[in-house]
């Protein structure tokens, strides 16, 4: 997949959006700061506008350095997703952080009624560390390809270790469900199916006409009747996945895990199905070698029950229902690039939709 498959949310009148976000930043810090330039990265964000900054702060008579990432909610008519909750984000990261020891992001400041910038906005310190590349795939080229197979091998558990970290937080705790109740989305299975279905239905309008996908109408039926009894209700991830991992420079462990902007609540099974079919979907779905090092599907999931102490018996399910939702996401996005190719064959013609049909009919072929 090459880097102009995949858009970047534009940034409107940069120097503009510098100002006012350093006059706002420094009353929020209570401190003087300079912001010098802003760095919206090639190919990185699909779904919303990200901003990497340093900011030059005064402490003490002394002037330091601090880096920054903004997240600016996207606007436009080919959104991503139908509605995008930049505050339940923002909350999930102090939820974790709170009550357990998984490394996620600290929110230094957010701004929500969208008054400065526009559209609504946090701000995250920026961590240092190594993230997988997403274009190419970390399979084909990037860092991960010069390192030797133990240290693949690794990054890939001790990601997989904090996922299973933060799918061991009690979520039945009285101040979790009220953090939780104040925010509308998905809180189990079934709702999670409601939301992709009406994600097929907005998502595919395309003027007046519906753009049909063929494989989509197939599964997301075979979701809903085949549908398993939730293990344990916990919280999601959502797009958990390698790229979405900051890694720290001795490369031995996670320093931070990135993106909930596709949090639900429901069976983690899902987030370990998500990171096993991501990873083997860019490689395998594009007939590319996987790495040498990486564990194989059985390993991981073995890791995974050990790590969480679930059981990983319905995978085949969630391993459907990460193609589908991810046919649904890139199908979406051709349809706001145009892409005519795509649209006319229905999607079948894509690499993501080839592998999710793979991987559905090994599953029906393995149906009692």
């Amino acid at each position: 997949m090459s880097s102009d498959t995949r858009p970047t949310p534009a940034l409107d009148q940069p120097e503009l959006v510098r100002e006012k976000l350093e006059h706002w930043l420094a009353e929020q810090l209570g401190v003087e700061l300079k912001i010098s330039e802003l760095n919206v990265p090639e190919g990185n964000g699909m779904s919303n506008i990200t901003m990497l900054f340093d900011a030059n702060i005064q402490e003490g008579g002394k002037q330091v350095t601090k880096p920054y990432v903004a997240r600016i909610q996207p606007r436009g008519e080919a959104l991503l997703f139908p509605d995008y909750n930049l505050g339940l984000q923002c909350q999930i990261s102090l939820l974790i952080k709170n009550n357990s020891d998984i490394p996620v992001p600290t929110i230094a400041a957010k701004e929500l009624s969208g008054d400065i910038l526009g559209q609504p906005f946090y701000i995250m310190e920026r961590v240092p560390g190594m993230i997988p590349p997403d274009i190419p795939p970390y399979h084909m080229d990037g860092w991960i390809t010069e390192q030797s197979p133990e240290v693949r091998k690794k990054i890939w558990f001790a990601g997989i270790e904090s996922m299973a970290g933060v799918h061991k937080i009690d979520v039945s705790s009285p101040a979790i469900l009220q953090i939780i109740d104040q925010y509308h989305c998905s809180k189990n299975l079934s709702e999670q199916l409601d939301y992709w279905e009406n994600y097929y239905q907005w998502g595919f309008q395309s003027g007046s006409s519906f753009l049909t996908h063929e494989i989509i109408e197939e599964v997301l039926p075979w979701l809903r009747e085949n549908k398993p009894d939730e293990q344990v209700n916990r919280l999601c991830w959502g797009d958990s996945r390698m790229a979405n991992v900051i890694f720290n420079n001795d490369l031995d462990d996670v320093a931070v895990l990135l993106d909930w902007e596709m949090f639900a609540l429901g069976d983690p099974l899902q987030d370990l199905a998500w990171w096993v079919y991501m990873d083997e979907l860019f490689s395998l779905g594009l007939d590319f070698p996987p790495l040498k090092g990486f564990p194989s599907r059985e390993a991981s999931v073995k890791f995974w029950e050990n790590a969480s102490g679930l059981s990983a018996e319905n995978l085949n399910y969630y391993l459907v229902f990460a193609g589908v939702r991810f046919a649904l996401i890139m199908g979406r996005m051709s349809i706001g690039m145009d892409n005519q190719d795509s649209i006319n064959s229905k999607f079948s013609s894509c690499f993501e939709v080839k592998y999710l049909k793979k991987i559905f009919d090994a599953v029906k072929s393995g149906e009692k």
